[in-house]
């Protein structure tokens, strides 16, 4: 494949990490400012969405594996993705004369719809890689092209939204219903982009021969050799030790390793995804101080903070991603894992007893540099710690990795579930609620990675002398 076509295929994913970035970092806020509902609500919604995905993620893959080309399916996704995400972020329609559960019931609906049309579209861009690379290599640089790409969507999605909030006057404080507006029109601009790409994948996926190369994949996989086919057929029963498949699954669900290296996965994770959520609701919060505290312009100013500060934690992360090519060579998976929740830890430490409403721009972006680069070190060294322990059961990676990505997903909701369910009524009566959150909830995931990570290093030490 030419770099052009590569390119062209990065492309696919453009439209599904626009709405993710603006679903993580603005879901809430955009439910609990703009349209006023309450903490319990906006909660239960994200979490339906979390769980939504989550069950639909291996129905989807089942499904375009049997049924039509991966093509087909990606611009399904795409059409649903294109009529449901601007909908989340709209002002809810009858909602003013509907009964109570109207909304609620309407945003759910869409939700779970957006989520589907997310899935489908993440799957089938993932499965093309086999059916257009015909070399390790293409597939190596079809995957390094593709985080590159979902990198420059996040980078649009904060620069978009910045831009649309800096219009804001300079009496306005915290998001409120007045904002509704602003959230629409970042969704739509980020929806005409998101299409504009996903034509542009399209017809590259025409130029590179898509059809002939998709054809080609399928005649390899159909035709494989006597031997091969009965040394597949061999291998699928029995291991390399002569255990049978199904045995060595239970064996391997039985593990300590294994519950302990996804806890590891879970817990960064959590503190990446409750970051994410919860750092733009923090500084919404910081706008809401008292006329003493602060002048109208550096309320404005917070404001804008609510897009500059997750776009610079993100390029923390990203940067801090680069680096680890590198520093697990010297230091190891399990020294990187440490001296990133460390990272972690300093930051919520740092919002806990340094950030005060009128904090300087500059501490508020060290402390995203350290939210960020903290965030993306455990992560990856879980993902490789993770990766490390599957070993020779690499055949059961596929079931390991979707229950363990199942669990992150369902315990993120769950979490902010129970973060919004217990919140204070009314905003003015707990103005430092998230504060607290970002300080004490991902500080507790951090803490407790370590305290995984910890037995994890004992476990394996008494493994060897046992052995």
């Amino acid at each position: 494949m030419s770099f052009l076509q590569k390119v062209g295929y990065g492309l696919g994913h453009v439209y599904n990490d626009l709405c993710a970035g603006v679903w993580f970092s603005y879901t809430l806020l955009f439910m609990q400012g703009a349209l006023q509902m309450s903490g319990a609500v906006a909660g239960t919604l994200v979490m339906l969405g979390q769980v939504g995905d989550a069950l639909a993620t291996p129905i989807v893959g089942i499904l375009t594996d049997k049924y039509y080309t991966k093509r087909m399916w990606h611009i399904a996704g795409t059409c649903l993705i294109f009529l449901t995400f601007p909908l989340i972020y709209s002002i809810c329609p009858w909602c003013t004369t509907a009964p109570v559960w109207w909304m609620p019931a309407y945003f759910t609906a869409v939700i779970l719809l957006f989520q589907l049309g997310w899935a489908i579209v993440q799957i089938t861009h993932m499965a093309m890689i086999p059916e257009l690379s015909e070399t390790r290599k293409d597939r190596d640089d079809l995957t390094a092209i593709r985080y590159s790409v979902s990198v420059c969507s996040n980078v649009v999605v904060y620069i978009v939204t910045w831009l649309i909030l800096k219009e804001r006057a300079q009496g306005e404080s915290n998001i409120g219903p007045g904002d509704s507006y602003r959230f629409r029109n970042v969704s739509l601009i980020l929806s005409l982009i998101g299409m504009l790409v996903t034509v542009v994948f399209h017809f590259s996926l025409s130029a590179s021969g898509y059809n002939h190369r998709r054809k080609l994949a399928l005649e390899r996989h159909r035709r494989p050799s006597v031997t091969k086919d009965l040394l597949n057929k061999s291998e699928a029963k029995t291991s390399a030790d002569g255990a049978p498949a199904s045995d060595r699954l239970k064996i391997l669900l039985k593990s300590p390793l294994l519950y302990q290296n996804a806890f590891l996965y879970v817990f960064s994770r959590l503190f990446m995804c409750t970051a994410l959520v919860y750092i733009p609701l923090w500084l919404d919060e910081r706008t809401m101080i008292s006329e003493s505290e602060a002048t109208s312009e550096s309320g404005s100013k917070s404001v804008e903070h609510i897009a500059t500060i997750p776009l610079i934690s993100f390029l923390s992360s990203f940067i801090a991603s680069m680096a680890m090519k590198y520093s697990n060579r010297i230091f190891g998976h399990r020294v990187a894992y440490l001296l990133g929740s460390i990272l972690c830890i300093s930051g919520c430490v740092w919002v806990a007893s340094a950030a005060p409403p009128t904090a300087s721009s500059s501490h508020l972006y060290s402390i995203a540099v350290l939210f960020g680069a903290g965030s993306s070190i455990t992560m990856i060294s879980s993902l490789c710690i993770t990766a490390k322990m599957i070993g020779k059961n690499a055949d059961q990676g596929g079931f390991i990795y979707s229950a363990v990505t199942f669990a992150d997903k369902l315990i993120t909701g769950i979490v902010v579930l129970i973060i919004e369910a217990i919140k204070c009524d009314k905003r003015s009566e707990c103005l430092e609620y998230y504060k607290d959150v970002l300080a004490y909830a991902c500080g507790a995931a951090a803490v407790l990675g370590l305290l995984t990570l910890a037995t994890l290093q004992s476990s394996r030490k008494s493994t060897k002398r046992q052995s």
